[in-house]
């Protein structure tokens, strides 16, 4: 009988320091969307560099058109 009650205390021990925690999780969640914004953040800055680059390389296309054109090809 000792035993039994032992354990039913031990488990509702458990519980509630399970259930304790909640507001930590609450807590981490602001900082968890920070950081999800500087995430973003890095792919929209890494998003304007290609886009730079396909300007560079479609500014090299018209320009090496032009040069065929005007050699004649």
């Amino acid at each position: 009988m000792k035993i039994i009650f032992f354990t039913l205390i031990v488990n509702i021990s458990v519980f509630l320091i399970a259930c304790s925690n909640e507001q930590a999780v609450v807590q981490e969640k602001p900082s968890q969307k920070l950081s999800e914004e500087n995430v973003f953040k890095d792919y929209e800055t890494a998003l304007d560099k290609a886009k730079g680059v396909e300007q560079t390389i479609q500014d090299a296309a018209d320009m090496r058109r032009k040069e065929m054109e005007a050699e004649g090809y």
